[in-house]
Parts: structure tokens; sequence; C-alpha cells
């Protein structure tokens, strides 16, 4: 049991002290934190605090007194601890700190209570008398609200006008003694009474509309009924009043007004009236002759109001602008009523813009017709013509206008405007037609007439006169052209052609054109491009040959005539089963004004041009008629300065099913895998060389895919955005990057793509740079068709 004592009282000691410490930083902490203002908690914490640290320390003491007892702790610590000076001082501590926390007591604790409880009293004192104050003034509010009451209660009951409260139902809440006066009644009698009591039957609709009113705007009246006396007798009244809200009740408060004498003196004035009828009967026969003259100048006044409203425009008269009267036709013009416009401004129904002019003439008495801008009721503007005139009317020089509306004369006018624009326009075209047209043959001629007569001459050489021959046969082409143009517009304008609808080719027909057309491209420094969207056989159609080689050669001609600078591409697509053919170029362009011009008869953009470059301006006009005969369309894309783009619109009509186009027309049969559709870049600026490939792959292979790329950095371009290509034909000499370069540039990203040269120059050197650069294989122009097929099959069959 003492080994139990002899830890346990070490132990005890120890946990007191770490309590002992908490409740010491406790306090600490809530002294830091309390308000100045509440001193007794505060100081009450400072003596908690004092006697914490005394408890803390007796613990310390105490607790390395008993450990080093019970040997946790070497006994010299009890030793010295138990020596009577040091004994002494836990005990002199606990004395000080006695002494400490008394003085506290009796200097700061019992002040600080007193001080607190001096507080409370005058805060009570102070509230008491602000209680007091308030009590006093609530009862004076009171005495005022009683008197005021009193008040309102003396001047209702005093009014010389009767005042009644009444509920909705017609129950008489209470009246004055004016009112009840009024029904001979007393006042206690009439509140036994209700408003339907006093009221005649004979009123009930009127009373209904101001109880209809009083429920739309919480008034009613000013009207004038009568009430029934006590006597039996009507009395006429003047009444109104307003719905009021009096403890929380809807009620309505009325005024009324025994108007009894007032109705007295109306039937005196009655018959003081009559008795000037009486009077004025002796005076009839003396106005009899006026009266006549009267009716004659109502007669004629009734006649002008009739003329003045059957007038065909508006007359209105006015004073310095103020509408004194109108007729009707002013008021359909205008859109207003007639009582709208009598008193008005008739600037009003000016436009702001013209009325500063239309002032000065009404100042200025103008009296001639002009025009000027009406303005309708709904803001419209609309064209008018005013005409005025000064005239007497009630004793004053006034005004009358006559508005008329020239909207549809206007109209009328810009419409024969137009048409003889239209009309000189044509008839200036027909000129300039004429004179071009005779210009246009008369070239010719003179080339054909002069060396024919040079020819004549025994000296030429025989170089001279197949150059003049030549010439001659030059013109006389030409003029057949001019001909041939001029019959052609004729017969379309006879709309009696009917287009030749049969089997063509449109891949054979643009290779025809291509071959024409190239040579004058090459003439002109121009390249020329073809692009074809089908196989031979998909572009088999049902179509007028001549029509489409007559629409495609006149685009052609065009193009050919305005691009000096770039190129010249023809092609087509298939686009919603319609074949959308197209000839793009990047020649002068044409503006967006201009271009639904173009297409009409004898019409050039700029006259000057045509001047120079020639022609009758028939080109266009031709070929959208020719379009039309075989349901077909033209239309354009254009941009000034950038080139242009004609597109020509076909249906696709064929004779074979879609099976039979599809399938090998010529019945070969392609060494190539039929499981897949091989697809080939030809890199080829000349665009017959690439035309002569291409001709040479599709008859190897018809279902084979043939992409064109005029110089290496096209062909990098397409090949990356193309991955399904499966062989490359590379030319070496090519603008803007040669075929070495666009190799060395391909084998950086693809290292397995076939690419085969392909060039004029068929030297070892050539071959060997062609295959450092990345081809797999050369090929030398003229190329020859077996060989051509041998390579590409070797390598596709890969």
């Amino acid at each position: 049991m003492n080994d139990i004592f002899r830890y346990t009282t070490p132990i005890t000691y120890w946990l007191l002290v770490l309590i002992w410490s908490y409740i010491l930083v406790f306090y600490a902490k809530k002294i830091r934190t309390i308000d100045q203002s509440d001193k007794l908690l505060k100081l009450l914490l400072i003596v908690l605090s004092i006697d914490a640290f005394r408890t803390l320390f007796e613990s310390i003491y105490f607790g390395a007194w008993y450990t080093s007892l019970s040997e946790l702790l070497p006994i010299e610590i009890f030793n010295f601890l138990a020596q009577p000076k040091v004994v002494f001082i836990p005990k002199f501590l606990n004395l000080i700190t006695a002494v400490l926390i008394f003085i506290i007591l009796i200097k700061k604790w019992l002040s600080a209570e007193i001080k607190t409880k001096q507080k409370s009293k005058d805060l009570i004192a102070e509230q008491s008398e602000e209680l007091t104050e308030k009590y006093q003034e609530l009862l004076l509010a009171k005495e005022k609200a009683i008197q005021s009451e009193k008040f309102t209660q003396m001047l209702f009951n005093e009014s010389p006008i009767g005042l009644v409260l009444a509920k909705l139902t017609g129950e008489l809440v209470e009246v004055n003694e004016a009112y009840a006066n009024i029904i001979g009644y007393t006042i206690e009698e009439t509140l036994q009474l209700t408003y339907w009591d006093i009221t005649p039957e004979k009123y009930a609709n009127q009373e209904k509309l101001q109880l209809d009113s009083l429920n739309k705007t919480r008034e009613y009246g000013p009207y004038e009924k009568e009430y029934i006396h006590k006597s039996g007798k009507l009395i006429p009244i003047r009444l109104q009043g307003k719905m009021i809200k009096k403890d929380d009740q809807e009620l309505i408060w009325s005024s009324v007004e025994d108007i009894t004498d007032k109705k007295i003196a109306e039937t005196l004035l009655q018959e003081q009236n009559e008795e000037y009828l009486v009077l004025n009967e002796e005076y009839q026969a003396q106005n009899e002759e006026l009266l006549s003259a009267i009716e004659t100048a109502e007669k004629s006044e009734t006649r002008f109001k009739a003329l003045h409203n059957a007038s065909f425009g508006g007359i209105a008269i006015h004073d310095k602008g103020i509408i004194l009267d109108c007729n009707q036709g002013l008021a359909a013009i205008t859109g207003y009523s007639t009582e709208e416009l009598i008193g008005m401004n008739g600037l009003l129904l000016i436009a702001e813009q013209e009325r500063e002019h239309v002032m000065e003439n009404i100042l200025s008495e103008y009296e001639n017709p002009y025009y000027s801008v009406g303005l309708r009721k709904n803001e419209d503007e609309y064209p008018i013509r005013l005409e005025a005139r000064q005239i007497p009317y009630g004793g004053e020089n006034v005004r009358v206008v006559e508005f008329r509306d020239i909207t549809d004369h206007k109209k009328t006018e810009q419409e024969l405007n137009a048409a003889k624009e239209k009309a000189e326009e044509s008839n200036r075209l027909k000129t300039e037609f004429i004179n071009n047209m005779s210009h246009e043959i008369r070239t010719p001629m003179n080339g054909i007439l002069g060396f024919s007569d040079l020819l004549n001459e025994r000296n030429i050489t025989d170089k001279k006169r197949k150059h003049y021959i030549q010439i001659i046969q030059n013109s006389g082409n030409q003029l057949m052209h001019i001909i041939d143009d001029i019959l052609e517009i004729s017969e379309l304008g006879t709309k009696q052609i009917k287009p030749q609808i049969e089997e063509v080719c449109l891949n054979d027909l643009l290779l025809d054109l291509f071959a024409i057309y190239d040579i004058k491209a090459k003439q002109n420094q121009t390249p020329l491009y073809l692009q074809k969207g089908l196989s031979d056989d998909e572009s088999t159609l049902l179509s007028d040959p001549y029509k489409l080689n007559k629409i495609i050669s006149n685009l052609l001609d065009n193009a050919l005539k305005f691009t000096h600078n770039g190129l010249i591409e023809m092609g087509y697509t298939l686009q919603n089963n319609n074949i959308i053919m197209y000839v793009k170029d990047t020649g002068i362009g044409i503006h967006f004004e201009k271009q639904e011009l173009i297409f009409e008869r004898f019409s050039q953009e700029e006259k000057e041009l045509s001047q120079t470059v020639g022609g009758l301006g028939l080109g266009l006009s031709i070929a959208k008629e020719n379009a039309e005969l075989i349901n077909g369309k033209i239309t354009l894309e254009s941009e000034k300065g950038k080139g242009s783009t004609f597109y020509l619109s076909i249906p696709y009509l064929t004779t074979k099913p879609k099976n039979e186009i599809n399938s090998n027309s010529n019945g070969q049969n392609s060494n190539l895998n039929e499981a897949k559709r091989h697809t080939i870049l030809v890199v080829e600026d000349e665009e017959v060389n690439f035309i002569f490939l291409e001709i040479l792959l599709s008859e190897f292979d018809n279902k084979l895919k043939i992409i064109h790329a005029k110089n290496g950095k096209d062909a990098i371009d397409l090949y990356q955005k193309n991955e399904n290509i499966d062989l490359i034909l590379m030319d070496m000499k090519m603008p803007v990057m040669n075929g070495i370069d666009a190799t060395i540039e391909i084998r950086k990203f693809n290292q397995s793509i076939p690419i085969i040269a392909q060039t004029a120059y068929s030297s070892r050197k050539d071959k060997d740079e062609a295959i450092a650069a990345g081809c797999n294989d050369f090929i030398s122009k003229p190329i020859k068709k077996e060989k051509l097929l041998a390579i590409t099959n070797s390598y596709l069959m890969q």
C-alpha cells in the first residue's frame, strides 16, 4: 500500500502543475481580451491569476518534494527543499499572495463596485426621465388628435352643405344637420334611412352610371337629381363624392347641395325668355326680308361647301398657317380627320425640310403653283403641288390653298423617263452597234481588198504572196465570224431555233476546243489549262454539241481578249445532277454593277476598251441565249482587276444506266488491282503534255483518278492534302519549283511513295540527279505508251 502512495502523491502534484499552468494561461488571455469598461470582471481575473500562480508554485514545490522523497529524483533535492529556509519560501509567497489579494479587494474591488452601482443608478434615472418625457409627448399628441377630431366633427356638423358618409350598400353611416334639413328629417331619423329610400326610381340608370364611375375612378359627379322630402315632394339637389377609408372600412363621402333656389331662378328665366319670344314675334315681320337674305347666303354657303368637299384635291383656309376650315379631300390626303385639321398648324402637313420655303411663300402672298413635299399623319412623305390665293373670310384677309397629291403623276413621270432613257439607250446601243459593225466589217474588208490588189502586182516574191494570201484568208475568216454572229443573234431573236439534242462526249468536245484555243493562248503568252471532272464514259451526255461549242468558244474568246497576265482555265464538275462548266481567267475583271449589263445585246462594260480590243458586244448575249435553249444557265463571279469566272450549268442527262457508265466501256481488262481505285498525281506545267498523259493513263484504266499539279510547289501542297495518292509522275523542269526540289521536299516527310521522273533530257547525268533526289524511276520524253504503262503498273501492283 505504501508503494502505491509512494508514486500516487508525486503524480497527483505534477497533474496539478499541468492543470494550474493551463488555468494561469487561460486567465492571462482573458485579461488581455476583456474591454476596459468591464473593470470588475478584469479585476476578478487578476485576483484569480495571482491565486493560480501561488497554487502552481506550491504544486511545483511539493511535487519536487514528494518525487525526490519517493526516490524518483535524487534525494538531495528533498534534502534541499526540507531546509527551514527553503520551506519558508512557499509560506512567505502564500502570505504575500494573501496580502496582495486583500489590498486589491479593498482598494480596487470596493471602489469599482461602488462606481458601477452609481453608474447603474444614473442610467436608471436617465431612462426614467426619458420615459416620462415621451409619456408627456404621447399625452399631448393624444390631446391634439382629440381636438383635431372634435374640430373636424364640428366642421362636418356645422357645414352649410349637406355632408354624408354612406356604405356601398346605401346605408347612411353619418350625416350632418344640413343634409338632414334637405330631406326634412332629424339626424336620428335620417340615419334610419338608406340612400335608396330618398332616391326616386326614375334615377336608377343615372345612379348605375355614377356607381360605375365610383368603382373605376373612386369618384363620382358632380351631377343633378332629386331627393324625396319627408313631405313627399321632390327636392332638386346637386351632389358629388369620392371613396374614403375610415376604420378600415370603405365608405362613400358625399356633399349634397339643395339647388331649389337655382331651379326657381331658372324657371323665372324661362318665363322671361317666353316673354322675349312674344316680343320677338312682333319683329318677325320686319325681319322677313333679312331672313330671306340669310337663307340665300346659307344656300350659297351650302353650295360652296359642296363644291369645297367635291374638289379633287385638298383645300384649306388658313391664317398665317393656322387652319380655319378645310374639305374632306385634305383629310383623305393627309390621313387626319377634318376635326383634327381645323385649328392645326398647316406647316405640320409639310415635310420639315420644306417648311421654311412654304412659310416664305405664305408671308410673301405668293400665288403661283409650286411643288413641295407633304407629310402624312403616319409620317410618310409624298410629293405635292401647292397653289394659294388671298381671300376675305370672316372679316379677315386670309389664304386659301389647294393641296394636290401628285404621287401617281410623279410615278408616271418617272416611268416615262425610264422608258425614254431605255429607248434612248437602246437607240444609242443600236447606233453604236451599227457604227461598230461598220468598223468591224470594213477592217477585214480593207485587208481583203487591199492585199488582193497587191497580189496583182507582178514583181512580188512567193514568200510575200503566201503572206498576203494568209492575211486575206484571216481577214475572210474574221469577216465570216462577224457575219455568223449577226445571223445567229437575228435567229435567236425569232425564238424559232430548236436545239439538236444528241449524245456528246464532254471530254472530247473540251479537248477539241483546247487544241484550238491552246494555240491562240500560246500566241497570247497566256497559259490555258483544262480540268475534266468525269471519265469519257461518264462525260457522255445528251445535249446540243453545236450550242455547247458555241457557248464555250464565246467564253474562251472573251477570256483571251481580256487576259494579258496570269492564266486561263476551263473545265467542269458534276454537282447535284448538273454539269457545271466554267471558264476562269485572271484578266481585267468586271465591275459588280455591270455584270448583268454585259449579257444584253450590243452592250460592253467599257466603250473605250471595246474600241481597243474590238468586237460587236454580241458574244455573251449569244452565249446566254444559247444556254437557255439547252435548259442551261450562265452565271458570273468577277472582281475588277482580279479576273472573272463564267459558269454554264446544264442538266446531266444520259442514256446509259449508272452501272454501265461505271463499268469499263472499252472491254479491256485492267492489269491493276480492281479491288482498289488508284490515284496518280501528274506534275506537269504544260497543259498539252498533261492531257496526253491523262489520255494514256485513262485508256489503261478508266477508273484511275488523276490529279494535276502545275509546278513543284503545287505538287507538295496537293500531296499533303491527299493521303490516297499512290504514285507521282514528276516533270523535272517547271516554273516556281522544279521537280528535283519538289522530290527532295516530299522525301522529307514520305519515303515510300513511288516518284517517277519525266523529262526531255535523257542523259545519264540527268537520270542520276533524279535518282539522287529521291525518284524511284525515270522516263524520257517523248513518252511511249507501252513504257509508261509498264512502269506505272509495276509500282501500282506492289
